[in-house]
């Protein structure tokens, strides 16, 4: 990949506020998509919630990771590219052009890119996830990247900056990537049409059918908001969702999200039966939706066994 100057990360946020109206996109893609996925059902994985040593990370194993995905028949992976902590798993040109010391936080190895091609050999898709704000626990960066709290507004320099980090992982990643769920989506008052615009486009730069969904947090009042005019799936979160959940008023592709265990990435017994499982997935099916489980790693980076064998329990045929 070309070095991403100053003069050539100055051009591409340009682009990113002019792509607007090319990015913005209508909800068909992702409805079409979430109709034709078998079975509706996904896992969320919270890599590297924890700051890791580059050694540490060195053990991941792609293939076997994505062999337990295939073997507990998951159509697709959200994978979280970095969280709060400041570290993340990819290399990204215009973040390291915005901020060079942030290339000391992440491994030298572009894991998103062997994951998606693994993936893509199995006849999964994969989905980015992000903080919709700069990584809150890392003062340095979100000074690099001007953003304040995301309990206040974004800045405009921020969200300028942003969505030139966005664009370069989404031209990255390309058709790789079938969609992004962003994370705490709290507060954006004071956003222009050009704000969301910049945001927009760079999300679906490299694939503009591309689904997007935006969290705004967790229960029945906001799993299924629509917190981005661009946003057209739910994010879904529900801690403890119901058998049937309300929810699709607000036009977008039906989607809950729920961890197995007893809290985002935490390794523990699963929470829930595989009829519980069976019967989600089933009521995701019958409103044109997805399912998905978020699901933890345990010291090695592998999925814990007992939850693989109820999860592939769940979603065998005929079950």
């Amino acid at each position: 990949m070309k070095p991403l100057t100053l003069r050539r990360l100055r051009r591409v946020i340009v682009l990113a506020l002019l792509g607007a109206a090319a990015g913005a996109g209508t909800a068909q893609p992702a409805a079409q998509w979430a109709a034709q996925t078998t079975p509706p059902f996904g896992v969320m994985v919270h890599y590297l919630p924890d700051r890791q040593t580059i050694a540490d990370i060195a053990r991941f194993d792609v293939e076997a990771f994505v062999a337990a995905l295939a073997d507990m028949r998951a159509s697709y992976l959200i994978l979280t590219l970095g969280q709060n902590n400041g570290q993340y798993i990819a290399p990204n040109a215009a973040l390291e052009a915005l901020c060079p010391t942030s290339v000391r936080d992440r491994p030298p190895r572009d894991r998103p890119l062997e994951i998606g091609q693994a993936l893509q050999r199995r006849g999964m898709a994969l989905v980015l996830y992000l903080p919709f704000r700069a990584l809150q626990a890392d003062a340095a960066l979100m000074r690099c990247l001007d953003d304040v709290s995301e309990q206040e507004p974004p800045p405009q320099r921020f969200i300028l900056h942003w969505s030139a980090v966005i664009r370069e992982w989404s031209d990255r990643y390309g058709r790789l990537a079938q969609g992004w769920w962003f994370d705490g989506t709290y507060d954006t008052r004071g956003m222009s049409d050009g704000d969301w615009s910049a945001l927009c486009s760079a999300a679906r730069s490299g694939n503009a059918d591309r689904w997007l969904a935006f969290n705004p947090g967790e229960g029945p009042q906001r799993f299924s908001r629509r917190a981005a005019p661009c946003q057209d799936v739910m994010a879904g979160e529900f801690l403890q969702p119901p058998a049937r959940p309300a929810g699709q008023a607000s036009g977008l592709v039906f989607h809950v999200l729920t961890p197995l265990g007893s809290w985002w990435g935490r390794p523990s017994p699963p929470r829930f039966t595989a009829a519980q499982i069976r019967d989600w997935i089933a009521e995701a099916k019958a409103r044109g939706g997805l399912f998905t489980l978020d699901l933890p790693l345990d010291a090695d980076f592998r999925f814990l066994p007992a939850h693989v064998a109820l999860v592939r329990s769940a979603t065998a045929p005929g079950s």
